[in-house]
């Protein structure tokens, strides 16, 4: 379910940590993408690759996102946080929406 390529990240029921993988098209002129988190509250948000160089119209890159609460219980409810991509002209925002599982 979190592997649909769709530009919002949704994880439903986070119970430890979670990896999710997008591939993104260059529809523009050739630029450099670098990312920046707005973590969603009580969970940390790593990116890798971290920066995405396109040479041309059309091609296509992908990227992961690793998401995992900072301690238990530290995510109540849905928290709500992004990620962006810009090169400093343009800019390329997905929404990060997570819950984390209930403790049993």
């Amino acid at each position: 379910l979190v592997n649909f390529n769709y530009p919002s990240i949704t994880v439903p029921k986070l119970s430890g940590s979670v990896t999710v993988t997008r591939t993104v098209k260059n529809v523009g002129s050739p630029g450099t993408y670098a990312s920046r988190v707005r973590e969603p509250q009580g969970i940390s948000v790593s990116v890798e690759p971290s920066i995405l160089k396109f040479d041309k119209i059309g091609e296509e890159k992908s990227f992961t996102l690793t998401l995992k609460a900072k301690r238990a219980g530290a995510a109540k409810g849905y928290v709500f946080g992004e990620l962006l991509w810009s090169d400093g002209f343009h800019y390329v925002r997905s929404p990060i929406v997570v819950a984390a599982a209930a403790a049993v």
